[in-house]
């Protein structure tokens, strides 16, 4: 299974990388106030007041975790999907919930690597905001101490004017992590286990069951175009086999596409709930921590939002699922193919890629 791991590899290096300004976006809209000033945004407009407010900087914030821990959750879900698939439960290409199961066997261990991945990068991704929080009673204060003294330097009150900047507590997430487990333990890392265990099962089960289903859909739908584009529709001596590499190769990304989207859209309310599990304020200075579970987020949720308020920050999510997820399965089929062209891999079981 060395091809598997390489196609898992790379496909979590691209589409982390691809997705992760989209998923600030998501996640800012599913951790905010119902007070917030940015409640009323959409995607598009909070994207841009962040790039506005915080800099470029900021969309990539916390983005060393997930690059590291998705490209190793990538390599272990396509691997252990590909095992069980084939020589388990022996899923068939079509909708086949075999393959949902062999998908979701691998759970319970790459979740161990992605709450304190998921933990770490929504604290980064809100430490500005709470930073923002935390300094709007310093800002009157400061916007007094201007107002009141006329014979201030220009540069001290540019240096008070630049304290007021939304700025957070944490530059780097090897800094949150150090800060936050000399404080607390390294128990803290794992806040929200059962919620996103729970959410990746139910989310890779359903990614790689809608997969092979509508890879298998597309490839049928684009043959058929491909046949009738060369004029073959009614001939009775052509197949879906005898379409161009096109049409097989264009059903990669579209069923990705539509398959990551699709278990977003499914698993999407889980996400919401373990967002603000993970996203909650957790003090940087040692002592008793009061953490709030899955469930009183989720009645928190139902009481300030209503139940719309677990679908938001829906459309960048859905959004990027689509983009992620069809160079996702891309770069994973290219890999293997590249492998087996390459003989890098002398592995020719279990393939997906077909020329």
């Amino acid at each position: 299974f060395g091809e598997e791991a390489i196609g898992g590899f790379a496909a979590g290096i691209v589409g982390t990388l691809l997705g992760f300004p989209l998923d600030l976006v998501k996640t800012r809209m599913q951790t905010q106030l119902s007070s917030s000033a940015t409640k009323q945004l959409s995607a598009v407009s909070l994207l841009s007041h962040i790039l506005r407010t915080e800099g470029i900087s900021a969309v990539y914030k916390g983005v060393g975790p997930p690059l590291l821990s998705l490209s190793i959750v990538n390599t272990l879900s396509f691997t252990s999907y590909s095992y069980f698939r084939q020589n388990t439960f022996h899923g068939r290409d079509g909708w086949d919930y075999k393959n949902a199961v062999s998908g979701m066997m691998g759970a319970p261990v790459f979740a161990l690597v992605t709450t304190p991945e998921n933990f770490l990068k929504t604290q980064m991704q809100l430490d500005n905001v709470q930073g923002d929080r935390e300094n709007k009673g310093k800002a009157k204060t400061s916007k007094q101490i201007l107002q009141s003294s006329s014979s201030r330097s220009v540069g001290e009150k540019q240096l008070i004017q630049q304290q007021q900047k939304t700025r957070g507590k944490f530059a780097t997430s090897f800094q949150c992590a150090r800060t936050l487990v000399s404080s607390h333990g390294l128990s803290v890392l794992y806040t929200g286990h059962v919620i996103n265990t729970v959410r990746e099962a139910a989310f890779v089960g359903t990614y790689f069951f809608c997969y092979e289903g509508y890879k298998t859909e597309f490839r049928k739908l684009l043959s058929g175009v491909d046949m009738l584009i060369r004029g073959n529709a009614g001939s009775s001596n052509t197949s879906h086999e005898d379409a161009a590499p096109w049409s097989k190769t264009l059903a990669i990304p579209m069923a990705g596409g539509c398959s990551g989207a699709t278990a977003w859209a499914l698993t999407f309310p889980m996400d919401c709930v373990r967002a603000g599990v993970q996203g909650q304020p957790i003090s940087a200075s040692p002592g008793i921590l009061k953490k709030q579970g899955a469930l009183e987020t989720l009645k928190h949720l139902l009481r300030s939002k209503g139940l719309m308020g677990l679908y938001a920050g829906v459309s960048p999510s859905i959004a990027r699922a689509f983009l992620v997820s069809g160079s996702r399965f891309s770069a994973y089929e290219g890999a293997l193919w590249l492998c087996r062209w390459s003989g890098l891999t002398s592995s020719s079981k279990g393939g997906r890629c077909e020329e």
